[in-house]
């Protein structure tokens, strides 16, 4: 017998579970311990190695958001602000409770549909009982 075949031979007569040898994985490289940074301190440190970005420039010069939703949150505010100064608050329950939304696709179920449809078809029932006497009684 070869080394090779002695080698499969060792291999195949191995119990179950140690027929191959594993290596190790590599083990995760240790963090050290770091101060926690704020998020405006993170936020900072990351806009200082991203300055050649353009979309950062042009965050650093416009702002994070648009003007026009920084301004439409303060008359929300203010609205707000002024409607509940304008009308005390009152535990009075509303008399009419708005109704449970339904999906867009699907049109609100009208009560009442299977008794109009019951009556309709009994007249159209009761108009086709008579109309065959009707017929019967003039032939």
């Amino acid at each position: 017998m070869t080394a090779v075949d002695t080698r499969v031979r060792s291999v195949l007569d191995a119990p179950r579970g140690t027929r191959f040898t594993r290596t190790p994985a590599p083990s995760a490289p240790r963090r050290v311990a770091t101060p926690s940074e704020t998020f405006e301190d993170r936020e900072q440190r990351l806009l200082r190695q991203m300055a050649g970005n353009p979309r950062v420039a042009y965050r650093l010069e416009h702002g994070v958001t648009p003007h026009w939703m920084t301004v439409a949150k303060q008359r929300r505010e203010q609205a707000e602000r002024q409607a509940g100064e304008a009308k005390p608050h009152e535990a009075e329950a509303d008399p009419f409770p708005p109704l449970k939304p339904r999906g867009r696709h699907r049109a609100p179920r009208r009560r009442g549909g299977w008794v109009a449809a019951a009556l309709t078809y009994g007249m159209v029932l009761a108009a086709g009982m008579g109309i065959s006497q009707m017929a019967a009684w003039l032939l």
